[in-house]
């Protein structure tokens, strides 16, 4: 209302300006907190179906519960998750009433709410607001099939233990969940029950969009002048985000390649170019890029269409312009029905080489976007002992994942799901049907969709789902498990960030947890895991523990192999469990190993009789007050160890 600045102002380019701002917001009723909350600037993107809008769970709350201003008692929502507009709209109005209006002097509108625009512009302004999408992702392959590293960076997010030491704590994937990495009502202590346990109040912002904002954590108590005075980081001066993300979560180069590639509504194929001229012609790149543009332009990706200019008289100088459309596998003229004019690529390649014609090929997107048409939505049912977590926003003590059945089908959580979607796996179109587990698409009754696949189109173990709207955009990536197909064997180390300790940076970090209990530690010693027991209990030995994810696999045979020693003899225990899901034993029972204070090689071999994908190996050692050193852990198929150091690659191979 002064006339300064505007919310472009705060959001240029719909994004942040990376500062902290103390606005008037609803300070915290937590006894002792006298303190506004401050607000780190949010993107202005890709907001549809992420409400709250804020970490503290105030603006947009569709969902109620905890949040920052009612630490204790839970609040009723302030707007209807079925009326987007609703929930933008309490954004909208608190942010005109306070930081968009000049103090003292705030005129009101013809709703009678304080600050400018009236209600028309208002609706008008989260209509847009509800329309801006994410940028595509800047580093999604050109044929839109993510690479390994993020595959793989992905599994890790979700079923790898990397937001602290302690078992179980929740994977990162718990809290930023799909299909937009965020979440709501942040557990402050973890509880497998569903409706038990306390909350922080905190809203889990989303992990898209970190490759260009440097800024970490919600209320940016970590940002980059904290770290570069708390670690000494010597970045000559340049504030690199990977680099800043590595101490912020992002610990590993496949988790900043799940940042860089993860979907946000295009294919990769959206808006990539390539030129045919008569110097390219020849050219493999070029055909090889051609090939991948025309692929995606066949299972409607993407729309390809070729815009440039076709000599028809060198001598006269005579050129005309040419647009082209890719239609049923040839080359038509833009806009012009039964044309008789058909090409396929190798006629433009012809035409190309003699020097009369010049072709950019684009990648397009079509019609079927913006705020009737969002961008699809899939998750996968979230449950623990019988309970079940299956919001778009609602987060879970563990990660849940789909699996196919044996007859080709799939039942996952959906949302703005249009009749007659395409199906892509791992980055390419297959055949098959999406239809509602009941009612009618796109509204399905409990959002519950089925997908049904004409052929097995998937590898063994963990595949990617897409969904795409016609002529619009496509879903987020969703994992799937098939064991439709027979099983590969698989070689090296199942324990990913490997059994022998001589690597560490840190103290237990890359996926090992520990339980440090009553004084014990469990530290890093040159090159082994030590455990350090200051209280013996025989009845919990696992009060000092140390574990690992690993995925097994119902009916595999498998070889827990570890060498160690003690300071005195004793003797401690290893097996497989279940995790989170309840910690049930999965290896038949306790290995108990005695201990002397010489090196030992120790092994054990069981079959598992459940596939799970977040099993754990453990060590319980509490059971003696004697020093524990422990090294070389290894989980291999077969009844044979093998080298701890060479890791089992998790086998993500390209589809195509």
């Amino acid at each position: 209302t002064t006339g300064t600045f505007s919310c472009e102002s705060c959001h240029p380019d719909n994004n942040v300006d990376q500062l902290l701002w103390v606005l008037e917001t609803p300070e915290c009723d937590h006894p002792g907190c006298t303190q506004i909350p401050p607000r780190l600037t949010m993107p202005a993107r890709g907001l549809r179906d992420t409400q709250p809008y804020h970490w503290d769970g105030i603006p947009g709350d569709s969902f109620g519960g905890i949040n920052v201003s009612s630490l204790w008692d839970p609040v009723d929502p302030n707007c209807d998750e079925d009326d987007p507009e609703s929930c933008i709209r309490v954004l909208i109005d608190g942010s005109l009433a306070t930081t968009m209006c000049q103090y003292g002097n705030c005129p009101e509108n013809d709703e009678g709410k304080e600050g400018a625009l009236d209600s028309n512009e208002r609706d008008a302004l989260a209509r847009y607001l509800l329309s801006v999408p994410y940028p595509p992702a800047p580093h999604r392959p050109f044929n839109n099939e993510l690479s390994s590293s993020a595959k793989t960076g992905i599994f890790e997010f979700n079923f790898l233990n990397d937001t602290g030491t302690t078992t179980g704590a929740q994977a990162c994937g718990a809290c930023h969940k799909p299909p937009f990495l965020t979440s709501t009502n942040t557990p402050s202590a973890q509880n497998v029950e569903a409706d038990v346990g306390s909350f922080n109040g905190m809203d889990a912002p989303t992990w898209r969009g970190a490759y260009d904002r440097w800024i970490v954590t919600p209320q940016a108590r970590f940002n980059v002048i904290d770290l570069l005075e708390r670690i000494g980081m010597d970045l000559g001066g340049n504030f690199p985000e990977q680099e800043i993300w590595f101490h912020a979560g992002a610990r590993t180069q496949a988790n900043w390649d799940m940042v860089l590639e993860y979907g946000t509504g295009f294919s990769g194929t959206f808006a990539r170019q390539v030129t045919l001229s008569k110097d390219s012609a020849e050219s493999e790149i070029t055909n090889s890029l051609l090939d991948v543009l025309i692929q995606a332009g066949n299972d409607e990706a993407i729309i390809l269409r070729a815009e440039g200019v076709v000599v028809l008289d060198a001598d006269e100088g005579i050129v005309r312009g040419l647009n082209l459309e890719l239609k049923d596998g040839n080359f038509v003229l833009l806009g012009v029905e039964d044309s008789e004019f058909s090409y396929t690529k190798e006629d433009l390649i012809a035409l190309a080489n003699t020097g009369n014609l010049v072709l950019t090929f684009t990648g397009r997107i079509g019609t079927s976007v913006g705020f009737e048409t969002p961008q699809p939505a899939i998750w996968p049912y979230w449950s623990i002992n019988e309970n079940t977590f299956d919001g778009i926003a609602q987060q879970s003590p563990t990660v849940e994942i789909t699996y196919l059945s044996d007859n080709l089908s799939l039942t996952m959580k959906g949302r703005h799901i249009q009749p007659d979607s395409r199906i892509f796996v791992n980055g390419y179109r297959v055949d098959g049907i999406v239809s509602c587990a009941d009612g009618e698409l796109p509204d399905c009754a409990n959002e519950t969709i089925n997908i049904v696949l004409d052929n097995d189109p998937a590898r063994y173990g963990l595949n990617f789902l897409q969904l795409q709207t016609p002529q619009g955009m496509m879903s987020n990536d969703v994992m799937f498990y098939s064991q439709v197909t027979d099983k590969p064997d698989f070689s090296g180390n199942l324990i990913v960030s490997r059994g022998d300790f001589s690597w560490f940076e840190f103290p237990l970090q890359r996926f090992w947890n520990t339980v440090e209990l009553d004084g014990n530690s469990i530290r890093h010693n040159n090159g082994t895991l030590q455990a350090l027991i200051s209280t013996v209990n025989t009845l919990q030995p696992w009060r000092a523990q140390i574990s690992h994810t690993v995925s097994v696999e119902a009916g595999q045979q498998y070889t827990l192999c570890y060498r160690a020693k003690a300071s005195n003899n004793r003797n401690i225990t290893a097996y497989l469990d279940r995790n989170m899901h309840g910690w049930q034993n999965l290896s038949g029972g306790q290995f108990t190993s005695s201990l002397t204070t010489e090196w030992q090689n120790f092994e054990h071999t069981f079959t598992v009789n459940v596939t799970d994908i977040t099993a754990r190996v453990a060590f319980d050692l509490a059971q003696n007050r004697a020093t524990v050193d422990i090294d070389n852990i290894g989980f291999y198929e077969g009844s044979e160890c093998g080298d701890p150091a060479i890791v089992h690659d998790i086998g993500f191979v390209s589809q195509k």
